[in-house]
């Protein structure tokens, strides 16, 4: 149970491993023309591109020991999900984004999904690391 959520989130930290690493390298470039960009919406765009490139490393940092991490994993969960509210505001207020977006959107919106599981996990560990009473 423990290794199959390690192996989910460590497959879903590749996607803001990859869209950061990508939004670093090229910039708003990565989207839209360079024309239709100005030096503020790059500057941000690299910004959150950052964030994402040290969110995977945080996740990183949580997998080995994901039942001893909860408040860090709740904390991931949540700002994760954050950005899936960004991107329906986004969608409502400027138009539906292009199909990728729309799947990660979904994804970001799922990922609290996974914390009543790692809950569980940490239950177990508590319950398996406290000392049997002699019968």
């Amino acid at each position: 149970m423990k290794r199959a959520l390690q192996s989910i989130v460590l497959v879903l930290s590749l996607l803001p491993l990859s869209v950061g690493t990508l939004g670093l390298l090229f910039g708003v470039e990565f989207y839209i023309p360079v024309e239709a960009a100005n030096p503020n919406l790059d500057s941000q765009f690299r910004f959150a591109s950052g964030w994402d490139v040290g969110l995977a490393f945080i996740i990183w940092w949580i997998v080995p020991q994901i039942e001893r991490q909860t408040a860090l994993f709740r904390i991931v969960s949540l700002a994760v999900f954050l950005g899936g509210l960004g991107r329906l505001a986004a969608w409502h207020f400027t138009g539906r984004p292009a199909t990728a977006v729309v799947l990660v959107a979904v994804i970001e919106l799922l990922v609290p999904a996974l914390i009543p599981w790692q809950a569980r996990l940490a239950r177990q560990a508590e319950l398996a690391a406290q000392p049997r009473a002699a019968p």
